[in-house]
């Protein structure tokens, strides 16, 4: 397995009077190239489950293990790990610095130690993946660029260090829906042609509801739900209990068989939603 959490807990200022306890017992496997989504409120334990996938933070109890070994055990353990999970915090665009976006997206292969070749050859790569040219934007300073395009520059600086996993927190925190639009179009792409193994930190069940293949919800440091889309998304009564709202098409069919009506409960698009809607008119008109 890629990423392994094992029993995992961690508490914020053990001892003192501010003691927090932000991940209780979270076991989780990520294999190679899949997508899966980590779900919850603010003040879940999103942010900091992700912290611990790259090293940030270290258990209080429990080990994250990659390639089935323990990292704290790895003599280049964390480094390793730092290198091959990629993580793109919350309004990544706040931790552009440099004056070049050629120099921001160098930044971290260039500390690798790596050839200047090799630098400009990875740098040119990230930045066509995330749809800029390099020769349109890399001696452009990342300022002058849109909310998107300054978030795709923060998203090439990670994919130029060539992670194994990339992680985004809240990618879309922020945009307009053209922004937001782009930047999934992205990680999609990345996942899809790149066979980037992807990690997705959201609140909102419409993000991940036709991307993620499994979902893990967190409630209070705790894992309350964790499966297939389908399968967290019949239970509605929990998800509204934790103040997550189902999928606008997943609602619509889940009133529909509250209504008596034949249909799947399993739907998150509205493609899928019109055709088990027309396939009910179809059996009724029928009957």
């Amino acid at each position: 397995m890629l990423l392994t959490v094992e029993n995992v807990s961690y508490t914020y200022m053990p001892g003192t009077p501010f003691e927090v306890k932000a991940l209780q017992d979270i076991n989780l496997a990520i294999a190679k190239g899949e997508y899966l989504a980590i779900i919850g409120q603010t003040g879940s334990g999103k942010s900091t489950l992700v912290q611990h996938l790259n090293g940030l933070l270290t258990p209080t109890t429990g080990r994250i293990l990659m390639d089935d070994k323990d990292i704290r055990k790895e003599k280049t353990g964390l480094g390793t790990l730092r290198r091959r999970v990629g993580l793109l915090f919350q309004f990544p665009e706040q931790q552009l610095f440099e004056e070049t976006i050629f120099a921001d997206v160098a930044f971290g292969p260039k500390n690798l130690g790596l050839a200047e070749d090799e630098v400009r050859h990875r740098v040119d790569k990230a930045l066509r993946i995330v749809g800029l040219s390099p020769e349109a934007v890399q001696d452009r300073s990342p300022f002058s660029l849109s909310g998107g395009q300054m978030r795709r520059v923060a998203m090439a600086g990670v994919l130029a260090m060539q992670p194994d996993v990339l992680i985004l927190d809240e990618p879309a925190a922020g945009l307009d829906p053209r922004g937001k639009t782009e930047i999934f179009d992205q990680i999609d792409r990345l996942h899809q042609e790149e066979g980037l193994t992807v990690v997705l930190v959201s609140h909102s069940m419409e993000d991940v509801s036709s991307r993620a293949k499994r979902l893990l919800v967190l409630a209070n440091g705790g894992t309350r739900l964790y499966g297939t889309p389908a399968e967290v998304f019949t239970d509605a009564e929990s998800l509204e209990e934790m103040g997550l709202a189902l999928p606008q098409m997943a609602l619509l069919m889940h009133r529909l068989r509250q209504a008596g009506k034949d249909v799947p409960t399993d739907i998150f698009s509205v493609a899928g939603a019109r055709d088990a809607i027309l396939r009910m008119l179809e059996v009724q008109g029928h009957e």
